[in-house]
């Protein structure tokens, strides 16, 4: 996500919080002449606004606040609300729009396609480039940024969704799932602690964890996400976005 974080880095020491915790915060200042930090409270507002204005509810939002408030992370899962906009059939999974922001000019606004597996509450983020990668400068037209991400956005939904299918036809075998697993382990992905979870998930499966039974990437895909959950917000989005890339989950189309 980006090259000054760190997996230990304080940005990463998030929380989840409500949206009058946003709407708390000091006024972000300046840090340079050409830093201008987009409040996150206002930023949120902003996207809310995009996503009726497509024709969306959202039906359920997260927030987490990291680095002092300066770092946000934030999923909204999105309802279609009117006819003709794009939706994910089927009662398994629903459409999520993750993003990140920062004020304090260590990251940029960031914004990626998600799928939300409901029995699970598995969150799954495109590995595709990012709908909105815009930095907080003078020259940022915010609502343009975001109407214009919104279109990228939905572009990445469907690839995503593709993608998905794509996994869930997968058959591997035990031999090229541990594969895999070793080598987002190798690439550090996701922390090395959390293997033992990962390993139980996929090979030792239960009835609790319906997600992980199936033979397929898309199995392995989701024991890694169950894991993932051990994650503050933050350090699981760039980790969540890194994963999608590991399979393949992004646009192929272009």
């Amino acid at each position: 996500m980006s090259g000054t974080l760190s997996a230990h880095s304080p940005k990463f020491e998030s929380k989840l919080v409500g949206y009058e915790a946003l709407a708390a915060l000091p006024e972000p200042q300046a840090l340079g002449v050409r830093h201008k930090p987009v409040p996150h409270a206002v930023l949120v507002d902003a996207i809310r606004r995009e996503t009726e204005a497509r024709g969306y509810e959202v039906a359920r939002e997260q927030l987490a606040l990291g680095a002092k408030g300066a770092a946000l992370f934030g999923v909204l899962d999105l309802k279609p609300q009117a006819s003709g906009v794009y939706a994910i059939g089927g009662e398994e999974r629903g459409l999520s729009f993750g993003f990140r922001n920062s004020t304090d000019e260590s990251l940029g606004i960031r914004a990626v396609a998600g799928n939300r597996v409901f029995v699970c509450d598995n969150l799954a983020l495109s590995g595709e480039t990012f709908a909105i990668n815009r930095k907080n400068t003078t020259g940022l037209d915010l609502g343009d940024a975001i109407a214009t991400g919104f279109d990228k956005f939905l572009q990445h939904a469907q690839a995503l969704e593709v993608n998905i299918e794509r996994l869930t036809l997968t058959t591997v075998s035990d031999g090229e799932a541990k594969q895999l697993i070793y080598d987002a382990f190798s690439a550090r992905i996701v922390p090395s602690r959390l293997f033992d979870d990962v390993d139980r998930f996929y090979f030792h499966p239960t009835d609790e964890t319906p997600d992980t039974q199936a033979r397929t990437l898309w199995g392995i895909h989701n024991a890694f996400t169950r894991a993932m959950k051990d994650l503050t917000p933050l350090r699981g989005f760039g980790a969540n976005v890194a994963l999608g890339r590991l399979f393949g989950m992004k646009d192929e189309s272009k």
